[in-house]
């Protein structure tokens, strides 16, 4: 055997990939070609009727209703005492929703509803259409204010009660500890004694407060890192526990998120009857049991009308609540079933067990706007009873007015309370039809945006464009069974311009690389060659381009919020889903095509 055979035995294939890559981009193609199929079908408008206790309302009236008023209805369903009606426009939704509203008000509650148009195997599959934002679906925003002080304020009061227990410890008298505001503590009447064992507790505190000291008289402030750190804190618990009422109520593409130092906006995509979810947001509600004692200092009025003097200090407070359920009685009565968590229940079994024949009051606690516009506690006495036996982790509480005022309270208690007050201050709603509008005008900007572009490619790059097109169509899909994937994620308006950018990043890619191979051609060498020379010599650029958008990305969606957010999220998807397709999806194309093409002299 000469050299230059054994030297063309050697050498090594250019143009060939295993088949396990391409099964591997089939698998995955076919797997995100699956999720995203449900998103275009799009939805089915449609209109939830819940007809409310002790009243009736046949599904042959609400036809009625609708043929008189020639609003065109699909088709009504009937199940577990609900009516559905489908339509075939939002149009004729929301005509059937204002005719509904000024009909049935009295007797059903009207929800805005929709449905994937899909076949339904698809969602035996899993496969979900892609959730849409506030701008594309409509529904309500909300900004909320968070009463902070009323935080910084329970947290001075806990340090007072500490310091003022630690004097009686010690038997020190005549010294003084009253909260001059929110945040400051004043301390009169300092003695030796006293400054001494003060001054020990307040070193293991001095993160916390500032200490001014002015004779026998003592000041202490907090400090402003710790009212950042409390406050940062209290939101993000609030932000937590809204999520969980948001998610009681069902609406699952809500988002909730932080705006400046005290203001919470949330964004209900699809709800166009906001006001279960203004009730149960906006409600700052908490459950305490107290002990009923005549030397109590706690005074407050039974469901009787009755003064009760109440223990201040509760048994246990709802942060021990781990489950809530309302039901109703032998006698039909509303009542709530409470869990309690392993010490809440250890508590209770211990204080029950020691005052049996001894009354314990549940307090409900809400805060609401007093006549100054500020929030201000509002105590009541839900429930009094005598406890009969040891009660373990699991009881019920009665006295409640209605079944609705049962239904909120376990679902506020279950979400857990919140731990500072808020006010929604501001409430925008954006109408379905606005939605639809912004869907169109979005699809529309993607559409002429891909067609300029393959039109584009066709005309420069010939049957290289094609291969190109394919590659943006499988781009697209990608990016959209991604976004579908994508625990959280929602399309909005910002998130179809970051389609359209990544589209034309994705382009980039293949012109980096078609015009790397003309070179190449033009330098006399084989399309194989050149093929093999273009997409190795341009991954480098392609990559780190890539890299750097991404990680401008990432930082966008870490510090943006919102619309944001939105832009960010599909723009990283679809940097990712672009080298995907650009690099590999493309080349699993040509290599079988043109791979193996040793002419010389050709253009493309």
């Amino acid at each position: 055997m000469s050299h230059t055979q054994r030297k063309g035995i050697n050498r090594p294939s250019i143009n060939r990939l295993s088949k396990w890559k391409y099964g591997l981009f089939i698998v995955m193609f076919l797997a995100l070609l699956m999720q995203a199929i449900p998103s275009f079908y799009g939805d089915i408008p449609a209109l939830g009727i819940q007809v409310k206790q002790d009243k009736y309302l046949s599904p042959e009236a609400v036809t009625r209703l609708l043929d008189t008023t020639a609003v065109p209805a699909k088709e009504l369903q009937f199940e577990a005492g609900e009516m559905l009606v489908t339509f075939d426009t939002i149009a004729h939704q929301q005509q059937a929703k204002a005719l509904l509203d000024t009909q049935l008000a009295k007797d059903a509650d009207i929800t805005v509803q929709y449905y994937s148009a899909a076949p339904e195997w698809f969602k035996t599959l899993g496969a979900d259409p892609v959730k849409l934002g506030l701008d594309l679906r409509g529904g309500v925003q909300m900004l909320l204010y968070v009463d902070l002080d009323a935080v910084y304020q329970r947290h001075t009061e806990a340090t007072a009660q500490e310091l003022k227990t630690l004097l009686r410890a010690e038997r020190i008298r005549n010294v003084q500890v009253r909260q001059v505001s929110s945040v400051e503590l004043a301390i009169t009447g300092m003695l030796a004694p006293a400054e001494d064992r003060l001054s020990a507790t307040l070193d293991t505190k001095r993160m916390q407060w500032q200490v001014r000291k002015s004779d026998n008289d003592w000041r202490l402030t907090l400090t402003e890192s710790e009212q950042q750190t409390i406050a940062a804190a209290a939101m993000e618990q609030n932000i937590q526990t809204l999520r969980n009422r948001i998610g009681e109520l069902g609406i699952v593409e809500a988002s909730v998120i932080r705006q400046g130092r005290d203001h919470i906006r949330i964004e209900l995509p699809g709800v166009h009857d906001p006001k279960q979810a203004k009730t149960v947001i906006g409600a700052t509600a908490s459950l305490a049991f107290h002990k009923a004692d005549i030397n109590g200092h706690l005074l407050m009025t039974d469901t009787r009308g009755n003064q009760v003097s109440l223990l201040k200090k509760p048994v246990i407070t709802g942060e021990h609540i781990v489950d809530a359920r309302s039901g109703t009685d032998e006698m039909g009565r509303p009542l709530v079933s409470i869990q309690l968590d392993g010490p809440g229940g250890s508590k209770m079994t211990d204080f029950s067990r020691d005052n049996v024949g001894q009354a314990m009051a549940s307090v409900y606690t809400e805060y609401l706007l007093n006549e100054q516009g500020k929030l201000t506690p509002s105590d009541k006495i839900i429930n009094l009873a005598t406890i009969q036996s040891v009660l373990p982790n699991k009881f019920q509480i009665t006295g409640l007015d209605s079944h609705q005022e049962a239904n909120e309270l376990a679902l506020l208690l279950r979400s857990g309370a919140l731990t500072a007050p808020v006010q929604i201050v501001e409430e925008r709603a954006i109408g379905p039809t606005l939605g639809e509008q912004n869907i169109q005008a979005g699809i529309s900007a993607l559409a002429l945006g891909m067609a300029g572009m393959a039109l584009f490619l066709m005309v420069w790059y010939r049957r290289f464009g094609w291969v190109a097109i394919a590659g943006l169509g499988a781009n697209l899909i990608m990016q959209l069974g991604l976004l579908v994937l994508l625990p959280g994620a929602v399309l909005t308006l910002p998130g179809i311009a970051g389609l359209v950018l990544t589209v034309g990043m994705a382009v980039d890619t293949n012109v980096l690389i078609f015009e790397r191979i003309r070179d190449r051609l033009r330098e006399g060498a084989s399309l194989a060659v050149a093929i093999d020379f273009g997409y190795r010599s341009a991954f480098t650029t392609i990559f780190d381009a890539n890299i750097t958008t991404l990680l401008s990305a990432l930082c966008l969606y870490g510090i943006g919020s919102g619309p944001l957010q939105g832009f960010a999220t599909t723009l990283i998807l679809g940097l990712l889903s672009s080298m995907v397709c650009g690099i590999w999806g493309t080349r699993l194309l040509i290599n079988p095509i043109w791979g193996r093409d040793n002419r010389r002299a050709i253009k493309i």
